[in-house]
């Protein structure tokens, strides 16, 4: 296989030889030029003048009388013309999403040298077409007929008639922006393409700064390229050389062909090329399935080591023979860190997008920051999530670690979900960064400083390693190279935004983030030595022994990109337009032409079918099995995981020295105590009690947004006991708890108390709630309305104490005494009986039929809050018998007895029960402090649905 390239440089070189410098090749894209360069090199054997490369882009700018303007002022341009226009209100965050779509339609149709005023016709004036048909050919009067008629009627429809107000000024607009353009000397790429085109047309005189060109490889012509190539035609300055050799691009039932006839007969070649010398045998096509995006990279480096092995990758070019083609660029990383180490040398001609840089990620988060605003207390105050989003970046950090550990810590503390700027400005650095942007003249100020500081404290970064060891700064230089870009970038706009009267903050980061994402560092490396990683458009006119193509499915390649436009299909295509068949055709023919020569083709797709990606292979596989399965070895084969989970070994802690001096803290004497929360856990799971009480270790705190259900419970606990602390040894009424339930004043205080205290931290700060907050309180409210009507069913009773708490030392035998504790929600004196109650937001059980029942932990609903209840009573010292209650919040809107029951009777004296229950709770005791018996896992895998350490469980 001789590359095509290499063919054309042999064929003028040999007619040429050292005069070869003085024709100009015309390529689709640099990088072909590149390697055109190279063959010509390799032919001549020896130094010679290299002639002049240019793209097709490069040939019109030469021409043009225009430079190509910058596309943001281009918006901005457009926008004035048309408030100027339509005397529209519209402001130019509206306008921006309207104004991208109208420059994509004004550049395809300049490209395409349509009728602008034919192919905008206004619906009222369709009745002059008769008269004016020299201008249009049949199939575009009846598409113009067809389309309105279908759009008719309009009145009533407000979207059609939004519509045609814009189509009415479209022509008059396009027309405005070109003269303004025209002004200042520059153009949009289509309208530097018309211009030139036109002057073609015209059979102008132009000074063609070259005396031969030859165009080499190109495809899909526009009409403007057409008539610049017919004008150079005519002249006889141009040599034309298609690569359209393949039988497959040849094939009229394939779309890649849908140019070659046209092109050949329009645009032949002068010379014939250096023939081809074919290869014997069929290529190979390998088509490999991977159930994941990055899982295709780690087949690249299998692929690549095998070429290796088998001495298909190699000699002086060092893998020059390969190429790696990203149609989704997405994998370039994973990809370059799957490339083995035996390759040396590899090429990336995409090179690296500042998109996914350290600044653009900060930058996003500064967005995402500002547009989360809200008024607190007279002053700007930021949503949590983003604040912590913009402390936790690398840049920042490295500017101010010990202020921001101190932030995080106080906005956990306090679970402030809205932190005002005052708050964050611990630094001098963050009081910049969370200082409130009220307009984009502000936002571009603000970002040149943050971006200034971090360039300044990179360089100090760097420095300081340069002292301490010879260490690699590549990467700090990577972002301070980062850092210089986006800030040229802010200049930028901000000069091109000067004549916008208002924009909003949220548009100028949009504008900002539009406009870096087309900057991109080069990679540095040697472009015609190593492995070649590359786009699919990159891949245009070069061949390559080995193909390695990612992302082979539906969708991704070729491209499924619906592409919005003003111009509707039926006029697009009537006016010769570009239409998704328009690009389904160049897709097939860079498909097609790019497997041409390739001795072995890999082609890797993702196989998973989840949300809007279908796991199915590109349609070009396809075609290549079942139309031209004769010119190639076709295999297929799919990668697949053992994903199927590993036996998990059952977790136990066994009882050590060390484990046992830990548990040395509980005893009589030790700092610790245990409690009925804590017996609760060990039967629920030992392993878990290892975890919380032993080790000390919990759930890492987070930022509550919403009112969970442990603080709601924790907030109607303290209004509760703050209601009846006023009657502590008093005889409670009926007529008291009405009132109380009547004075709405009082209950807001409450609260809001138990708000401020309980769930924003701040015990000293009472507000007014609002918003989701109000409805929690009003839900607080209902609940303890009822609970105070649900009380008038016990009066007369005497109120004893809320949240009673105890501690002492508990005697289990001989041997043990430990430490315990407990506090007890409320306690009263009804009928001469202790009430000993535990408030419960949940709900559960109030009968049992006998202890053992507490204390299995193999039972689906344990009545764990009887145990608690039960633990109270042992503890809780009383003449008068004690009766256990539980008053469980979803029960207390319907009439019941909340008194625990034993086999259908209530629990008025719990000592008949507590011989039983001490048993019970002893041998539970003996056990967590038994050397012989690990802390192991429960056995009733559903009590570790909300555990905090399953994942250490591997449940």
């Amino acid at each position: 296989m001789i590359p095509f390239l290499y063919r054309v440089a042999e064929t003028f070189y040999s007619e040429y030889l050292n005069e070869v410098y003085r024709l100009t090749f015309v390529f689709p894209n640099k990088r072909a030029g590149v390697f055109f360069q190279k063959y010509l090199a390799e032919i001549a054997g020896k130094p010679v003048f290299s002639p002049r490369i240019i793209t097709i882009q490069e040939l019109f700018e030469s021409l043009s009388v225009y430079r190509i303007a910058d596309r943001t002022e281009m918006l901005v341009m457009l926008y004035g013309e048309y408030i100027r226009i339509s005397r529209s209100e519209e402001s130019f965050d509206d306008f921006l999403y309207w104004g991208e779509i109208l420059l994509n339609d004004f550049n395809d149709l300049d490209k395409h040298l349509a009728d602008a005023r034919q192919l905008f016709r206004n619906i009222h004036n369709l009745k002059s077409m008769d008269d004016d048909l020299s201008y249009l050919t049949p199939e575009q009067v009846d598409a113009i007929r067809r389309f309105w008629a279908s759009f008719m009627p309009y009145e009533g429809n407000e979207t059609k008639q939004e519509f045609l107000e814009m189509w009415q000024i479209l022509f008059e607009l396009y027309t405005a922006l070109r003269e303004a353009l025209q002004l200042k000397g520059h153009a949009y790429e289509g309208m530097m393409f018309r211009e030139v085109a036109e002057r073609a047309r015209r059979k102008e005189e132009m000074e063609l700064p070259f005396s031969e060109l030859v165009f080499v490889g190109l495809n899909a012509l526009t009409p403007s390229e057409t008539a610049l190539m017919n004008y150079l035609k005519g002249i006889g300055v141009a040599d034309f050389y298609w690569d359209y050799e393949s039988p497959l691009v040849r094939d009229k039932k394939n779309r890649a062909s849908r140019w070659i006839r046209e092109h050949q007969l329009h645009f032949p070649s002068k010379r014939e090329l250096v023939p081809d010398k074919p290869e014997s045998g069929k290529s190979t096509i390998s088509l490999i399935g991977i159930p994941s995006g990055v899982g295709q990279a780690k087949i690249v480096n299998r692929l690549l080591t095998q070429l290796l092995c088998e001495n298909k990758i190699g000699g002086s070019d060092a893998a020059l023979n390969t190429a790696i083609v990203l149609p989704d660029e997405k994998l370039l990383l994973p990809v370059l860190y799957s490339i083995p180490q035996e390759i040396e040398k590899i090429n990336v001609t995409m090179g690296y997008s500042l998109q996914h840089s350290a600044i653009a990620s900060l930058t996003e988060n500064l967005a995402k920051l500002h547009h989360n605003t809200r008024e607190m207390d007279g002053e700007t105050a930021f949503y949590f999530r983003f604040v912590l989003a913009v402390l936790n970046h690398p840049l920042v950090t490295l500017i101010a670690r010990a202020e921001i550990e101190e932030l995080k810590y106080f906005i956990q503390q306090h679970n402030r979900v809205l932190i005002k700027a005052s708050e964050l400005a611990v630094h001098p650095f963050l009081k910049h960064i969370f200082s409130p942007i009220s307009n984009w003249q502000e936002t571009s100020e603000y970002l040149k400083i943050i971006l200034s500081e971090i360039y300044r404290h990179l360089t100090s970064e760097k420095e300081a390693d340069k002292e301490e060891v010879a260490g690699d700064t590549r990467s700090i230089d990577l972002e301070r190279e980062f850092v210089v870009q986006y800030y040229k970038s802010i200049i930028r706009l901000q000069e091109t935004l000067t004549p916008v009267r208002e924009i909003s903050v949220d548009t100028f980061f949009r504008l900002f983030k539009r406009l870096t994402q087309n900057l991109s560092v080069s990679f540095s490396g040697e472009p015609l030595s190593g492995l070649q990683v590359m786009g699919v458009l990159e891949t245009r006119v070069i061949d390559f022994e080995n193909l390695i193509i990612l992302s082979m499915n539906e969708g991704v390649f070729p491209l499924k990109n619906g592409s919005n436009s003003f111009i509707p299909y039926t006029l697009r295509k009537a006016f010769e337009l570009p239409t998704y068949e328009h690009q389904e055709s160049t897709y097939a023919y860079h498909f097609y032409r790019m497997i041409s020569r390739a001795k072995r083709v890999y082609m890797l797709y993702d196989t998973r079918n989840e949300e809007i990606q279908s796991g199915e292979v590109s349609r070009y596989f396809h075609q290549l099995k079942y139309l031209y399965g004769d010119y190639f070895r076709i295999e297929e084969r799919t990668v697949s995981y053992d994903v199927s989970a590993p036996q998990v070994s059952p977790v136990s802690v066994v009882k050590r020295a060390e484990v046992m001096s830990k548990l040395q803290k509980f005893r009589a004497g030790g700092d610790a105590c245990l409690s009925a929360s804590l017996v609760n856990n060990y039967i629920n799971c030992p392993l878990q009690f290892y975890f919380s009480a032993v080790e000390g270790l919990s759930e890492e705190k987070e930022v509550q947004e919403s009112v969970e259900a442990d603080v709601f419970g924790t907030m109607y606990h303290a209004i509760m006991q703050q209601i009846y602390n006023r009657y502590r040894n008093k005889t409670v009424v009926p007529d008291t708890l009405n009132a109380i339930a009547q004075n709405d004043e009082y209950l807001t205080g409450l609260i809001e108390q138990a708000f401020a205290e309980h769930y924003f931290r701040q015990k000293e700060k009472p507000r007014e709630l609002t918003g989701h907050h109000y409805l929690i309180g009003e839900i607080l409210r209902d609940y303890v309305k009822q609970t105070l009507r649900f009380d008038t069913a016990f009066t007369p009773f005497e109120y004893i104490d809320s949240e009673h708490r105890f501690r002492s030392v508990y005697q289990v035998s001989d041997e043990l005494s430990v430490n315990v504790k407990g506090s007890i929600d409320r306690i009263d004196k009804v009928a001469g009986h202790i009430r000993i109650i535990d408030y419960k937001s949940g709900k559960g059980e109030l009968k049992f039929k006998d202890i053992d029942q507490l204390f299995d932990g193999s039972r689906a609903n344990r009545p764990y809050q009887l145990l608690q209840v039960f633990f109270y009573a042992l503890f809780y010292n009383s003449s008068f018998p004690v009766s256990p209650a539980v008053y469980y919040l979803r029960n207390i809107f319907r009439e019941h007895n909340p008194t625990v029951t034993f086999e259908g009777e209530p629990v008025t004296d719990a000592s008949v029960h507590l011989p039983a229950f001490t048993e019970k709770m002893n041998a539970v005791l003996l056990e967590i402090f038994d050397q012989n018996i690990p802390f192991t896992q429960t056995q009733n895998e559903k009590n570790c649905e909300w555990c905090a350490f399953k994942e250490i469980c591997r449940r």
